[in-house]
């Protein structure tokens, strides 16, 4: 069952800010750790969930702790991320508009609280408000009240973006 959540696993990986070239070793990392806790008896499934409906939320909780210890890492050894030659020739072709939107869509989505963004960033995952709040160990209502305010917030920050002249 582990192994067929390794696409979960990766776009939970992928949206708390892993790189491309590390994805897999982060994902292999995922699913060893959460095997070994499986093993030492960790994971306790509610018994009014199925098995599987209780391992998403509870792998993507892995895969955020993973991340943030990715993160934590870099920053330590004042790493920088490496340049994929493929991504440049990708990043000539677009329009400079295009990478002035994006650009600023990611200083809107950094601008959120941390707290927001996490719960922003694995909403996009397409978890599911109760699959979240057990990942993150948080009452549902919380989640919910939280994702709608980073939203707003989000919003927010992207129409105030829309006055850039262009």
């Amino acid at each position: 069952m582990l192994l067929e959540q390794r696409p979960l696993i990766r776009r939970t990986l992928r949206a708390r800010g892993v790189l491309p070239a590390d994805l897999d070793d982060l994902t292999q990392d995922t699913v060893l750790g959460a095997w070994r806790s499986m093993r030492a008896g960790r994971f306790r499934p509610s018994p009014a969930l199925a098995p599987a409906d209780a391992l998403r939320p509870w792998l993507a909780g892995i895969a955020s702790r993973q991340a943030s210890h990715y993160r934590d890492k870099a920053h330590r050894r004042h790493e920088l991320p490496a340049v994929d030659p493929d991504r440049l020739s990708a990043l000539a072709a677009p329009s400079p508009e295009a990478r002035l939107v994006a650009r600023g869509l990611l200083r809107a989505f950094h601008r959120l609280r941390p707290e927001l963004r996490e719960i922003l960033a694995l909403a996009a995952t397409g978890l599911s408000l109760h699959e979240i709040a057990a990942s993150l160990s948080l009452p549902r209502p919380t989640v919910a009240t939280r994702l709608r305010l980073a939203r707003r917030l989000f919003a927010r920050a992207l129409t105030r973006a829309r006055r850039w002249p262009r």
